[in-house]
């Protein structure tokens, strides 16, 4: 309460304390609009192209020496992939944590996803590896650590390293 009581005591600090506030809450503000101000006139660029486009109009910008528009860029065919199969819960679910690079947790998430068994993870396809790569977020860490192998192997009985 002292500070509010010097600023009345000294007119031109309380004017100098009051002339800060507004200036900053006026330039936030300011900030404000100029970025929905830009946002704006970026969607509106991109809807009157689409229209420009859609029309096949042309005002003569190429034949004025400045550079013709670039053509429409073709998507590129996306992967395929597919979900692998899905099961119920078995009665006795293999234990998936033995697959190296599995844990707890990432048992519990392919258990979510309906992969229960080692013969679901053998039986996996390019496709379907490259789905649940893509899922996960792996980057490629499925055909690193083998899951497909090792579970093959675990299926068979066999131990893995």
């Amino acid at each position: 309460m002292t500070s509010a009581v010097n600023l009345l005591v000294h007119p031109a600090a309380g004017m100098a304390a009051a002339s800060a506030l507004g200036l900053g809450l006026a330039s936030q503000a300011f900030g404000i609009w100029l970025g929905a101000f830009n946002g704006a006139s970026e969607v509106s660029q991109k809807l009157f192209q689409s229209f420009e486009d859609a029309s096949g109009h042309d005002d003569g910008r190429a034949a004025a020496g400045k550079a013709a528009p670039r053509p429409a860029k073709v998507p590129a065919e996306p992967a395929k992939t597919h979900q692998p199969q899905v099961l119920d819960k078995p009665s006795t679910p293999d234990d998936l944590k033995a697959i190296a690079g599995v844990g707890p947790k990432l048992e519990m998430v392919l258990n979510g996803y309906g992969i229960w068994t080692y013969r679901q993870i053998a039986e996996w396809t390019d496709a379907e590896i490259a789905w649940m790569d893509d899922t996960l977020g792996f980057r490629g860490r499925i055909r690193r650590d083998d899951w497909v192998g090792q579970a093959a192997a675990l299926q068979d009985g066999q131990r893995v390293k």
